[in-house]
């Protein structure tokens, strides 16, 4: 059964239950269907057709979901503060052909999704393997990767969570990352197919999640790990006590944190990767004698370390039946992205008893919030800076972020200089936190750049902790 289906036979068996809840508005699932149908008048030529999302989180964004597996329209989500410039080039990429947002192109046509037509009731599409959304993630070169994921791969990813979380249309269901990103999709869908209540953020901060936890008496929530980390210090002062069930993705938490969120609620952690999805679970059970690890891989997962060391670890490839597509005509790098049938993931880990323990990023990824960032996408803009003679971009342990973005350069340039261009020209989770000016950067005799010493130099730096004191 498709996605857009489901949501109406939910419609027709509880019209008047809340269906989503954004910020002080609650809409009922009669009301949302209302919605669906309009906006899906509007994009109802739109079959197979690229259509790029430049929306923030909105009702009006979770009603769009359901409305392009109505019609078959693609959906392609940007993050709506990017630059005009940098939009173009990525539509090109995408072959986007319309767009829906407050931007404006000289050679797309913009949507308006709300605009007065005849409803549309019929369901167009019942073909759940075409392409659905196709979502951005960091690449090695300087643009993302586009990752397609289909009807079919979304719903056998809810389905999983469903089974692993025991979720049912009694649950409330609290999103708190943006839409653009297939984490914050699979909540809303997650809730919208059992018939659950969906409760969405337009933005996230610590208190305002708890609070929310609080007046909506959420009961789960997939949250990235660093949200996790920023409510330790506030969450005794709110009742968070409905929250049956919290998964924590993107990378391991603390374990001294773990600990202490675990006197609230249950806290299952899981790894994964927008092209893979979830594909471990560490449940509540596990974590006297687990606490550092991951999780053992879901029903249907296989999970192999390829290359191990001496150590055991090496680079983390998956096969898992909800894995992604492809990347969009981009065939030969799909290709290459598979070992016999396993996805390999760039990250490094080890399997101990069954266990996967997160160890790092291949090469120089760097992970923060929860989001890969290449240091050479970033190294590339500030390099164009008059006065930059070189720079290194490292990623160091932050409490915050996971890894927090610093930048070391030498030249004369002025970091106000740099930072105003990396503003422009880099998404917001790839600008530098902390910039530094050297008289030289560290090598070997050879000439190689030392980024381990740069580490070594600023692993107290902490700036995560310097954030959370202004928050």
């Amino acid at each position: 059964m498709s996605i857009a289906k489901l949501f109406f036979h939910n419609v027709q068996k509880n019209p008047k239950k809340t269906a989503l809840i954004f910020n002080d508005n609650a809409i009922s699932y009669g009301d949302l269907s209302k919605m669906v149908c309009q906006i899906s008048a509007n994009i109802k030529d739109a079959k197979n057709v690229h259509i790029a999302v430049l929306l923030e989180n909105s009702i009006e964004f979770a009603a769009l979901l359901i409305s392009a597996a109505q019609t078959g329209a693609v959906l392609v989500p940007f993050p709506a503060t990017m630059s005009s410039s940098q939009l173009e080039h990525l539509f090109k990429k995408n072959s986007i052909d319309f767009f829906i947002g407050d931007h404006s192109f000289k050679d797309i046509k913009k949507l308006e999704i709300l605009e007065r037509k005849p409803p549309l009731t019929d369901i167009l599409n019942d073909d759940i393997d075409n392409n659905y959304i196709i979502v951005s993630t960091s690449g090695s070169t300087s643009e993302p990767k586009p990752i397609v994921l289909t009807q079919s791969i979304k719903l056998k990813r809810i389905e999983i969570a469903c089974k692993t979380y025991g979720l049912d249309s009694s649950d409330t269901i609290l999103v708190s990352t943006p839409m653009h990103h297939s984490l914050a999709q699979r909540g809303v869908l997650l809730g919208l197919t059992l018939g659950a209540t969906v409760v969405l953020m337009d933005r996230f901060s610590p208190a305002k999640y708890l609070e929310t936890i609080e007046l909506t008496r959420a009961t789960f929530s997939f949250s990235v790990s660093n949200q996790l980390e920023s409510i330790v210090d506030f969450i005794d002062q709110y009742n968070v006590s409905s929250i049956k069930k919290m998964v924590s993705s993107s990378y391991a938490i603390k374990p001294e944190v773990k600990n202490r969120l675990l006197n609230y609620f249950d806290i299952h952690e899981c790894y994964g990767t927008s092209e893979v999805g979830c594909v471990t679970e560490l449940a509540p059970k596990d974590l006297n004698e687990h606490l550092e690890s991951v999780g053992k891989p879901m029903d249907g997962i296989e999970i192999k370390i390829l290359d191990p060391n001496e150590q055991g670890i090496g680079e983390i490839a998956v096969k898992s039946p909800w894995k992604f597509k492809e990347y969009y005509e981009l065939l030969e790098i799909t290709h290459e992205s598979f070992e016999d049938g396993y996805f390999k993931t760039g990250d490094l880990g080890v399997l101990k008893d069954g266990f996967l323990y997160y160890t790092g990023r291949k090469k120089e990824m760097i992970k923060t919030g929860g989001i890969s960032v290449y240091p050479m996408d970033i190294e590339k803009v500030i390099k164009e800076v008059d006065g930059v003679d070189e720079v290194a971009v490292i990623g160091i342990e932050d409490s915050y972020f996971g890894e927090a973005v610093i930048a070391v350069f030498t030249g004369t340039a002025k970091i106000a200089d740099i930072r105003s261009v990396a503003k422009e020209k880099l998404l917001s989770y790839q600008q530098p936190l902390f910039y530094d000016r050297v008289d030289a950067l560290p090598k070997n005799s050879l000439g190689k750049l030392q980024k381990f010493k740069l580490k070594e130099k600023y692993k107290n730096l902490d700036l995560g902790r310097r954030l959370k004191g202004l928050l």
